[in-house]
């Protein structure tokens, strides 16, 4: 990041998204929500013609991680954020792998490089959480397992761990594909809080309760789950943006979103 740049531009802290192809991500509108006043905002959708969502098509279009990255560092943005928890471990990565990939990619595009699976692992030691309830929401088998894996590999305990079906909120994976057509998978708020509150009552004893699916979005509703689980609630939207906004450190707190965004200064 040029330093005469960002002090030249019209924003506060320059920060830029990196999100799923074929996908209208508005993470970046509900970043802006959540961060102070003048912080800038750039977004590049990676382009992988007939993208299906699949692991292997993640693993395959992995590189694009990096081109994305740096073309937002070289536009100007001092963080750049990667949308969609699944990434991390399309591979078979660990955590200690996808630490080493971003301070790679951080170096070469010139901006600090977060990817949300790990954001996650990172929110959870920030609170203090050893033991951890997961709701995987709308994943699939082998995304569900994929992320847990990932997660008992940064030291987690997981007492608990399951997707909607998994909970008995929706009978298939066809019901499920019906609710991501119909709300292009911004799945609806009580589907969100119910999947968490189940999590939470089948392990009550966890530390914090992991929410690991973006388009399970809760920005409008963490500080309102929080109080019902009585626990922290530590979601792959909000843990990205409070990774983002704590690198750029712009000391004003973050008040109304959470118990993570709460720990920022």
């Amino acid at each position: 990041m040029r330093e005469d740049r960002r002090l030249a531009g019209p924003f506060i802290a320059y920060a830029g998204f990196v999100t799923t192809p074929r996908y209208f991500d508005h993470s970046p509108q509900e970043f802006l929500r959540v961060a102070p006043k003048g912080v800038g905002v750039a977004q590049r959708v990676m382009h992988v013609p007939d993208y299906g969502f699949a692991l292997h098509e993640r693993a395959a279009n992995f590189d694009q991680l990096e081109e994305s990255a740096v073309c937002l560092g070289e536009a100007g943005c001092q963080v750049v954020g990667q949308v969609g928890t699944n990434w991390v471990h399309c591979n078979g990565t660990t955590p200690e792998d996808i630490r080493a990939l971003c301070e790679t990619i951080g170096e070469r595009s010139g901006a600090r490089f977060l990817m949300a699976g790990l954001c996650i692992a990172d929110a959870l030691g920030a609170l203090g959480a050893r033991r951890i309830a997961v709701a995987n929401g709308y994943y699939r088998d082998d995304w569900r397992d994929g992320i847990n894996r990932f997660l008992a590999q940064a030291g987690f305990e997981i007492l608990w761990a399951g997707n909607l079906i998994d909970q008995g909120l929706y009978r298939s994976v066809t019901e499920l594909e019906e609710v991501e057509r119909r709300t292009d998978w911004c799945y609806p708020a009580r589907d969100v809080v119910r999947a968490v509150h189940h999590a939470h009552l089948a392990a009550p004893e966890a530390d914090a309760v992991v929410q690991t699916g973006a388009g399970f979005r809760t920005v409008s509703h963490i500080e309102a789950i929080e109080g019902l689980i009585g626990k922290p609630l530590v979601p792959s939207d909000v843990a990205l943006y409070w990774a983002m906004l704590g690198h750029l450190a712009l000391g004003v707190p973050i008040r109304g979103f959470g118990r993570l965004m709460g720990t920022l200064a």
